[in-house]
């Protein structure tokens, strides 16, 4: 599919009505000049600086009224906390500890270190902290949402020793591999700077700016379907994550061969950022929207067959 240039149709219309309207304001120096070109023939008139004024207007302010769906938000709309979890087993095929993955099962790939090869592992003691759902809660205060449900017995969060997030196994196949915890003493204050501590005062974490935050600014709406592709040998890099806000909170893994449609874009500092939804992948099902980094996608494609992944979309998203 071929991307379209927001407001181009309109773009047309303005460019008919400012002929009209020159038309009106100089027929007779037109017919004399009609080899020129319509800037030329503007500033002849003495008007090409207000016209283009009001053309350019025009066209800027149309391509600026774009208007995202629902699941690409702006920081003011993510309001996340964790709470602490503690690993107590070890799962089969490790010496110690849990894998944490990219998927709620242990088939799924693991989350690696930013060697791009060697596993994120847990180690049996070690503490995760446990997200909480999203929501968008200014007016009480941004409290604690209460926990996202778990995935076929896996919980969504990061290991307090590394900044990945994942999927880590609790409770699965009757076997118990982590339990909340409270007597973790550290602040359990997440990645992303809107993100919080459930148990604890915002102001335990210092680098917290969430309960307001921003809108989606000035995105460019432009809607392809694209592949996740592959960017260097770290496919674990942050660029492959779906987030509720542009580099904001976490809540699954993109894997290259993914597809996604993509809304639409906006530029962030430094990286720029793309509003998808999710149209087959292998750890998120169809329909499930929010921000990745935009070099993670490819070329356009036409592919917008859909699948369905045993995993269903966060509460909020």
């Amino acid at each position: 599919m071929s991307q379209q240039r927001p407001g181009r149709a309109r773009f047309g219309s303005a460019l008919e009505r400012l002929d009209n309207w020159v038309k009106s304001k100089g027929e007779r120096l037109a017919s004399r000049r009609s080899g020129a070109s319509r800037r030329g023939f503007l500033e002849a008139l003495g008007i090409g600086a207000a016209a283009f004024g009001i053309l350019t207007h025009r066209s800027e302010r149309e391509q600026a009224v774009c208007t995202l769906p629902a699941g690409c938000f702006g920081t003011e709309d993510v309001n996340v906390c964790y709470t602490p979890w503690r690993v107590t087993g070890t799962e089969p095929g490790q010496t110690n500890g849990v894998v944490l993955r990219k998927g709620p099962s242990f088939g799924a790939a693991p989350v690696t270190m930013t060697d791009g090869v060697t596993p994120t592992v847990i180690p049996v003691g070690g503490f995760f902290g446990r997200v909480s759902t999203r929501t968008g809660s200014v007016a009480n205060g941004c409290p604690d949402p209460g926990p996202r449900p778990n995935q076929n017995g896996f919980l969504w969060g990061y290991w307090t020793g590394f900044h990945r997030q994942g999927w880590m196994p609790y409770s699965v196949g009757g076997v118990t591999y982590a339990v909340g915890d409270n007597s973790y003493t550290g602040n359990m204050c997440g990645p992303a700077a809107a993100d919080f501590d459930c148990r604890k005062a915002k102001s335990a974490c210092t680098g917290y700016n969430g309960c307001g935050g921003a809108g989606v600014g000035n995105p460019t709406c432009s809607e392809t379907y694209r592949p996740i592709v592959a960017v260097g040998t770290d496919l674990s890099e942050e660029k492959y994550y779906l987030r509720y806000g542009a580099n904001s909170t976490t809540f699954a893994w993109l894997v290259p061969g993914d597809r996604v449609k993509r809304w639409g874009y906006k530029a962030g500092n430094p990286e720029n950022w793309s509003c998808v939804q999710v149209i087959c992948a292998a750890y998120a099902p169809n329909g499930c929207r929010g921000w990745v980094r935009s070099d993670a996608l490819g070329s356009p494609i036409t592919n917008n067959t859909p699948c369905f992944p045993s995993i269903v979309c966060p509460p909020g998203s």
